[in-house]
């Protein structure tokens, strides 16, 4: 039988706290609701939390127990939907906080009746709680979840990822976009990310995906990964490749390319920050990297200037300091489209030497 779960003692101590502050004595006002019911939507641990307490207080036939007209399935729902995450818009210059958990009082703004249709909900939990969950970000967000196994995902700009989570396997499908995996240590239960193809494999380590039309690019910050391609064959995973820590390989259409060491990991997670960090890389290269961030989009006309590098630290939602530096090159020209974008040429004749 699989070991249960076990609860922080956190969320222990604040389900007690509530029980025993409100079981059933007093009518709780609009606001303690809505704070009780913030409570439990943050965290499904919560949710169990209370249900253990629930049980051990013997209180499921209660005869003082008044039950609302809430529904159960839905609470729970909202529970498994409403993980620990930060939601950040690129587009602001204050980077967006955690939520900060409930404050502890002597008197917790808890409510015994707004509970009890947790209580009326076990089943339903459980099963909920094991169906797969969607998370995602806008054009210009960026955002942390923290997964039911204490796994942690941030995920860039306009990105995507299904998770379903079994009790022999952990299975993620990056759809689209870029997403940092910090995996939870877990022998008896693999994790699994697949992006197109391409399926990695870890115990418990941290690593970058970054899903692009032409090509995906697997970057491991710490620990192995298994890197094999998903062919529909029980042999699929025996020529999987092992990626350390500062490998990175990209893939493409004609599969994973040469695997590169000594990766700079922090230009890696640059974006984590909302920074842009280039070496040596392409005019053509970095102008794309800054149109996944922002609306205002720029593109460079001339072949030549899209093949000169740069080296270079930039603010990902500020591409004007982009086209100032573009600019100041000589024989560079910059100009507005009309349509919140820009049009960068290059007078041949001048030339440019960033």
């Amino acid at each position: 039988m699989q070991k249960e779960r076990e609860l922080s003692r956190v969320a222990t101590e604040q389900a007690a706290e509530a029980w025993e502050t409100f079981n059933g004595t007093e009518e709780a006002s609009a606001s303690e609701h809505r704070e009780f019911g913030e409570w439990m939507r943050r965290s499904p641990e919560h949710v169990e939390a209370y249900l253990r307490i629930a049980r051990t207080m013997n209180t499921l036939h209660s005869q003082n127990v008044r039950w609302p007209d809430t529904s159960a399935e839905v609470l729970v729902r909202e529970a498994r939907e409403y993980t620990d995450r930060r939601v950040t818009s690129l587009r602001e210059e204050s980077q967006a906080e955690p939520r900060s958990s409930p404050q502890r009082s002597a008197r917790v703004a808890l409510t015994f009746a707004f509970a009890a249709s947790i209580l009326a909900a076990i089943a339903a939990a459980w099963f909920v709680l094991m169906s797969p969950q969607t998370f995602e970000t806008r054009f210009g967000e960026q955002r942390f979840v923290r997964l039911d196994d204490g796994s942690g995902v941030t995920l860039n700009t306009a990105s995507k990822i299904e998770v379903n989570f079994g009790k022999d396997h952990r299975v993620v499908h990056l759809t689209k976009g870029e997403a940092l995996f910090d995996v939870s240590h877990d022998t008896a239960r693999p994790f699994d990310v697949h992006s197109g193809k391409t399926v990695l494999r870890a115990l418990g380590t941290r690593f970058d995906v970054d899903v692009r039309p032409a090509r995906t690019t697997i970057t491991v910050l710490e620990g192995v990964v298994s890197l094999a391609q998903d062919t529909n064959e029980a042999s699929s995973q025996v020529a999987a490749t092992p990626l350390h820590a500062s490998d990175r390989v990209v893939i493409d259409s004609s599969g994973p390319g040469t695997v590169e060491h000594g990766v700079r990991l922090d230009e890696v997670t640059a974006w984590t920050q909302q920074k842009l960090v280039f070496k040596g890389r392409p005019l053509g290269e970095v102008a794309e990297e800054f149109n996944r961030y922002n609306r205002e989009r720029i593109v460079i006309e001339s072949p030549a200037l899209r093949s000169q590098e740069i080296t270079g630290v930039f603010k990902a939602n500020d591409p004007a300091s982009f086209l100032a530096f573009l600019s100041n090159l000589p024989g560079v020209k910059v100009r507005d489209d009309g349509k919140l974008g820009h049009i960068v040429t290059l007078d041949e004749a001048t030339g440019s030497r960033p």
